[in-house]
């Protein structure tokens, strides 16, 4: 097991950067195995649950949440938010040199999202930061975009999916799109509100998660 907190041998294999390795190395643990562990909390500082990554698997956390910055949480500018701890490292690797994170912070949700601990985490960070989601292609984590606007926001919006739409319940009315048309973009154009979360997506439709650029 590697003792140097700031060096990973499983990133390092991944070339991810020595200087993003230590921005992470506050929240990533390497166990005997080498796999990487990041520990996923309660609203009582409790650990309940681990995302865990090792050699082409990635394991989400059930539960819990993981917030952290490298900034005093009063001097955060932009916070990112994703479900999972990896997929930010290798978001940061991939903008490194093009973006400033001195001043970010970073907010892991799991698999589960937890409405009350996601305004939990995002409440340590001043009013006015620049919000960022970080998820997936996917059906799902489109909405998943969606939802985090409307709670920031302290509104709630259910979704379903019904032949091949996306039905978005929102202050007593039914908003319909086909399911190819769906995104935070166009559902806050179609509810008429305005978009306050911008998503942080790899350009390649074809390529989920910025991890995957890592190993393929």
């Amino acid at each position: 097991m590697n003792t140097d907190r700031e060096r990973f041998e499983l990133l390092e294999s991944l070339w991810v950067s020595r200087e993003v390795q230590q921005l992470f190395s506050e929240v990533l643990r390497e166990d005997e195995k080498g796999r990487l562990i990041a520990d996923y909390l309660n609203e009582h500082g409790d650990v309940v649950d681990h995302e865990v990554l090792a050699v082409l698997k990635h394991k989400l956390s059930s539960r819990g949440i993981l917030y952290f910055s490298p900034a005093e949480p009063v001097n955060v500018r932009t916070l990112y938010i994703s479900d999972g701890l990896m997929p930010l490292i290798f978001l940061v690797q991939r903008k490194m040199g093009r973006v400033n994170f001195t001043y970010s912070a970073f907010l892991a949700i799991g698999a589960k999202m937890d409405k009350r601990l996601i305004l939990k985490g995002v409440e340590q960070y001043p009013k006015g930061v620049k919000i960022y989601t970080v998820f997936d292609h996917s059906l799902l984590s489109r909405i998943r975009d969606c939802k985090v606007q409307h709670w920031l926001k302290g509104e709630d919006c259910l979704f379903k999916i019904a032949n091949n739409r996306v039905v978005a319940s929102f202050k007593g009315k039914d908003f319909r799109m086909p399911v190819g048309e769906f995104s935070l973009r166009n559902h806050c154009r179609q509810v008429g509100q305005r978009q306050t979360v911008s998503t942080c997506k790899p350009f390649d439709k074809n390529i989920d998660n910025f991890y995957l650029f890592y190993y393929f």
